[in-house]
């Protein structure tokens, strides 16, 4: 009986893995819709000064006074302040005090002008590549630069990258 039970167990398993789409991936629409949902192209921006420093984190800027607007309209950020519990020299410490800027549309090269009260305004070229998948398709920032001049950054992840944007204090 044992014996039965396992053969009937083993056919009705490999019956049911049994595939007649000829390894074709189902694309279906809540899959893509959750996709979407879950990624959202952005690069991550630090703003500092000649010497280097970060002009969030030491409280020369308030986020509240930076405009971001790009070629496509006004892309939203996200203000990335201090991460309770992140350990020093880890991903969570190099983004803290930064800007996450959303990335719309699905180019090669993205144009943002950055406006922060008291400093100059610059324009920000940003590099981005497209990543196909079987189901869908995102862009990733690849560079930066301000004026062809291609500015420091930090890979963050795969798809995320932190640009380093020097400001010039207004005359």
């Amino acid at each position: 009986m044992k014996a039965s039970l396992r053969f009937l167990f083993l056919l009705v398993f490999l019956v049911g893995c049994a595939s007649d789409d000829d390894g074709e991936i189902d694309c279906n629409f809540e899959a893509n819709a959750f996709l979407d949902s879950y990624y959202s192209p952005q690069f991550l921006l630090r703003l500092v000064d000649a010497s280097g420093e970060n002009l969030l984190e030491n409280g020369s800027i308030d986020p509240e006074t930076i405009t971001i607007e790009s070629d496509l309209g006004n892309p939203g950020f996200v203000y990335i302040s201090e991460i309770e519990y992140a350990e020093t020299n880890s991903i969570y410490s190099e983004i803290e005090y930064s800007l996450g800027v959303y990335m719309l549309g699905s180019k090669e090269s993205f144009k943002y002008q950055i406006s922060v009260e008291g400093f100059e305004t610059v324009e920000v070229i940003i590099q981005a590549e497209q990543i196909e998948e079987p189901c869908y398709s995102y862009i990733i920032p690849v560079g930066a630069s301000v004026n062809g001049e291609v500015l420091e950054e930090i890979e963050i992840s795969e798809t995320e990258l932190l640009v380093i944007l020097p400001l010039a204090a207004q005359d």
